[in-house]
């Protein structure tokens, strides 16, 4: 069998598996707690940490999680993050002016209602669009409470998800944590990269994705970019999780970042 049929014939595999796999359901009233809390918490983060603890953090991978933090895993929105690392993340996106976004690979969805409620209190969205392979209930009863919220469930290497994202005019950011494969994750950027200001990836410190790794550090390299990394971790655990975000040189003229 050649390279390129072996690496088909895994891709399809993972496909059949993921398939297999069932969404839970999220708890979206805990979005008041981000609707209703002070802007000045959501900008100091240790205050936006305990904020995502509350949220509560998904329980696949426990592993990855330190013990203090499993009281908060398996309930509400099922953030998949570290809240250390996404607490920074996400008071960095706050500082850019964020219309539009995208999310590649959601899993519950607890992720990307927290983005998209998070940079609506800053900058009023005007589309945000959850892709995954897999249906995920969670998006509909989201779609009924923020109508401007829309769910893709196709496969990103599929001609579809390209077409789709061809109509688009521009995407202020998309987050790219889907399969972890490197030419899984090379082809989704190759896809989105043109046309997004802002690239953001899961597991770019994680020990266990080494091609994710592999391609943000290509990405890293590229002259056009500046590109900021949340890779904090928990003690005696890891290196797991952690996010890197490249953002176009052009994008930021002006902006002061940290």
């Amino acid at each position: 069998m050649s390279q390129g049929a072996s690496y088909w014939s895994r891709q399809k595999e993972s496909w059949a598996s993921l398939k297999g796999l069932h969404p839970r359901s999220i708890d979206l009233r805990l979005t008041a707690l981000i609707r209703d809390a002070q802007v000045g918490a959501l900008l100091d983060p240790e205050s936006l940490e305990s904020l995502l603890l509350r949220l509560g953090l998904n329980d696949e991978a426990l592993h990855e999680f330190p013990h203090e933090l499993h009281p908060r895993c398996g309930r509400g929105l099922r953030i998949w993050q570290y809240p250390v690392q996404f607490s920074r993340y996400l008071i960095q996106l706050s500082r850019l002016t964020i219309h539009s976004y995208l999310e590649v690979g959601i899993r519950h969805g607890g992720s990307f209602v927290t983005t998209v409620e998070y940079l609506d209190r800053f900058h009023a969205l005007d589309f945000a669009i959850a892709v995954d392979v897999i249906p995920c209930p969670s998006m509909a009863a989201y779609n009924s409470e923020n109508a401007r919220a829309q769910f893709w469930c196709l496969n990103t290497r599929g001609p579809d998800f390209a077409a789709r994202v061809a109509e688009l005019d521009s995407l202020d950011l998309v987050f790219i944590d889907s399969q972890h494969e490197e030419e899984h994750c090379r082809a989704e950027f190759e896809i989105i990269a043109d046309r997004a200001n802002l690239m953001a990836f899961h597991d770019v410190a994680n020990r266990d994705c080494p091609g994710v790794r592999q391609v943000w550090r290509e990405i890293t390299r590229q002259p056009g970019y500046t590109c900021f990394e949340y890779i904090d971790q928990y003690a005696e655990l890891g290196p797991f999780m952690g996010i890197g975000l490249a953002i176009k040189k052009e994008r930021l003229r002006g902006v002061e970042l940290t």
